[in-house]
């Protein structure tokens, strides 16, 4: 029924020396004063001068309804001009993706655009194998200032903006309304902190339902949670203002979420699922649970398949609701999703005809097609009050909950996320965490001790190789 919608990454290869950093983009980076060096240029003008058609190659990792709503994107910007010709070709997962990007700096085999999640963007200033967007914006004189300032500070390091922003998401909380009326909650009123999605999960296995919470073992949510505290992750403004060389999540605030974990556990009221799976949607889709967290970017498939008949349960009332936050009110989520990198090694006129391109799929107006057709967050407050959103949110609320998450709280160090070079192996020591949690039932406060011994030693052995 479902395909996943996987964030992690492939374990990264260090494949060159780290580039030169840039300057800093109008709107782009909360974080800390650029230093300054010369940008690589980017030939924005080549396209001019081409004779012809400029055919171009693009990677994605886009599936399901959001497969369909880029190919629609791209359909219509090859349709709008004659100068450019758009190939999107889809790889199964962002790892794939990544995995030839690796390949491809040896082989020669790249895309003249590849669209790289997140968590890899250390790595691939490392490669060596983009040019900054922050290069393309300069030269043309682009603005970010209609952006969520949130969304182009995310892929900004030490002053320079290396991919071009697109697709945006952050984490939800999705719950059966219709259970927390069977247990005596309140439909509309979620909970906002981790104490409160326990005390609702003992309520709502008293009222029945089998494993109240299903936990999606994704690293993700524990940086969401460091950041909801307004607090770095990793040393070094979070990676941003110098290179990370250590964790910072062994913390008070780290140790709250592992202890609410084993609490968890030990009050027999959730249940560890896969984080490359649909598990966790599927437990509340058949009434088994009614709690979970997930990516903003699953909200068209669940609208379009658990609201629209297809789960078991056909009392299901879905609900959306911000993620819950170790306490209300502190710090801000941080973005997610996955950025446009343009190819070094392309011709200047596929350079120039890639950034053309990226600047079409982040149009107000493109912005607002691609949230309506996916639940991805419209990454232009224009595009935020294009009717069609609007029209979307009234009618299905959920949709607005994301946006409303990066809009709100503090713009900081922390919620601009961490950057890391060994960002997919680092994640692995989270995930690992939870498992020895969740399956053995380990203690949680050594379980965390550990993923942050082991990401430190991670961290160093990837510095090292620079």
């Amino acid at each position: 029924m479902f395909r996943s919608w996987t964030r992690t990454a492939a374990a990264g290869t260090v494949v060159a020396l780290a580039l030169s950093t840039g300057i800093a983009v109008a709107g782009a980076s909360p974080t800390a004063e650029p230093r300054a060096p010369k940008l690589p240029s980017c030939p924005v003008s080549a396209l001019k001068s081409a004779k012809g058609v400029t055919t171009i190659t693009v990677w994605n990792s886009m599936v399901r309804d959001n497969q369909t709503t880029l190919q629609g994107l791209t359909d219509a910007y090859n349709s709008s001009q004659t100068k450019v010709h758009v190939n999107l070709i889809q790889q199964p997962t962002y790892d794939d993706t990544y995995q030839k990007y690796v390949a491809g700096l040896t082989t020669g085999d790249l895309p003249d655009i590849a669209q790289l999640e997140d968590n890899q963007l250390q790595s691939v200033i490392d490669s060596g194998g983009a040019i900054p967007a922050a290069s393309c914006a300069k030269a043309d004189k682009y603005s970010f200032s209609d952006f969520v300032k949130r969304v182009p500070a995310y892929f900004t390091v030490e002053g320079t903006m290396w991919a071009m922003p697109f697709n945006v998401s952050n984490p939800v909380f999705y719950y059966d309304k219709h259970d927390f009326t069977t247990a005596g909650l309140d439909p509309n009123t979620p909970p906002a902190t981790l104490a409160d999605v326990l005390a609702d999960a003992k309520k709502l296995k008293a009222a029945g339902i089998q494993t109240p919470f299903q936990f999606k073992e994704d690293s993700w949510y524990f940086e969401q949670w460091i950041s909801g505290a307004n607090k770095q992750y990793v040393n070094n403004g979070n990676g941003r203002t110098k290179r990370a060389t250590k964790v910072l999540f062994d913390s008070a605030d780290g140790k709250k979420v592992f202890t609410w974990l084993g609490d968890l556990v030990s009050s027999g009221v959730a249940q560890g699922s896969d984080k490359d799976q649909v598990d966790n949607l599927l437990a509340i889709g058949n009434g088994n649970s009614s709690m979970t967290i997930d990516t903003s970017a699953a909200l068209g498939t669940v609208y379009s398949v658990l609201g629209s008949g297809g789960a078991s349960d056909k009392q299901l009332d879905i609900g959306v609701a911000p993620l819950p936050q170790i306490s209300a009110g502190k710090g801000g989520v941080t973005v997610a999703g996955a950025g446009m990198y343009i190819m070094k090694k392309s011709t200047p006129a596929k350079q120039a005809a890639a950034w053309d391109f990226l600047k079409y799929l982040d149009l107000p107006a493109s912005q607002a097609t691609w949230s309506v057709g996916t639940g991805y967050i419209p990454i232009r407050t224009s595009a935020a009050k294009d009717p069609k959103v609007q029209a979307q949110w009234a009618k299905f609320p959920g949709y607005k909950v994301a946006y409303d998450q990066l809009v709100a709280g503090k713009s900081t160090p922390a919620s601009a996320g961490p950057v890391i070079g060994p960002y997919a192996q680092e994640r692995l020591t989270i995930i690992n965490a939870y498992q020895s949690i969740f399956g053995t039932k380990s203690d949680p406060l050594a379980a965390l001790k550990t993923a942050a011994t082991k990401s430190n030693s991670l961290i160093s052995d990837y510095n090292s190789r620079l």
